[in-house]
């Protein structure tokens, strides 16, 4: 279940330990303790930490096109939530599929200084995941509205969903589920791809696909 994000993002994230105990599952102060909350809760098995700690509907996203959710079920999840039961099978199937892959936990990755920047209006930062086989490994954060820091999943996975994310944009019906997707796409999909963009971490195969899915959602 959810292979395909598991393998993702432990390519991009092996490297050696970190730890920031006692840190809130939310509201997190700046992007580093973000991205270690988040990896800690996962391992944890706190559901509600780990899900605080990213961009709520980003997770949706992530959910939607790697399990080919219908449009009901997925504008659903953008409404109301992802359910709990799906985000407690969702953590513990990453967890384990993580430590399974690089044969560490995820909460043992060491999380580096943050740089921040600003894409389409929004503050973004990369967070450098250092000190294994990759070394161009990052984590993008998103700040909230009350100038907090979250995980965001978009711009952190675009590199290897791009083809996904256009592939759905593209297929969505005339329904209003379909719609209701859209406008996700315009408030989470976009900023996030941009962010990828203009950190340019990805590449030129990267920014020719990420920028053919933001000017179909712009236009």
């Amino acid at each position: 279940m959810l292979r395909t994000f598991t393998v993702a993002l432990a390519v991009a994230l092996i490297a050696p330990a970190c730890s920031s105990s006692g840190e809130e599952a939310s509201g997190h102060p700046n992007p580093e303790r973000a991205v270690v909350a988040w990896f800690e809760a996962i391992d944890a098995g706190d559901v509600a930490g780990a899900t605080a700690s990213v961009h709520e509907d980003s997770l949706a996203i992530i959910l939607s096109i790697e399990n080919d959710l219908d449009e009901a079920t997925t504008a659903s999840y953008l409404d109301e939530g992802v359910p709990a039961s799906t985000q407690g099978a969702y953590w513990v199937s990453f967890s384990e599929g993580f430590a399974e892959f690089a044969a560490r936990p995820i909460s043992s990755l060491t999380v580096g200084q943050s740089e921040t920047f600003t894409a389409e209006g929004s503050e973004f930062a990369k967070v450098p995941i250092s000190g294994g086989p990759s070394t161009d490994s990052v984590v993008y954060t998103r700040m909230r509205d009350d100038g907090s820091w979250e995980v965001d999943l978009i711009a952190t996975l675009s590199d290897g969903f791009g083809t996904l994310l256009a592939d759905t944009y593209q297929d969505l019906s005339a329904s209003e589920e379909a719609d209701r997707i859209r406008v996700a796409y315009v408030d989470v999909v976009a900023p996030g791809v941009w962010a990828a963009i203009t950190d340019g971490a990805y590449g030129d195969d990267f920014n020719r696909i990420a920028l053919a899915l933001v000017g179909q959602i712009e236009s």
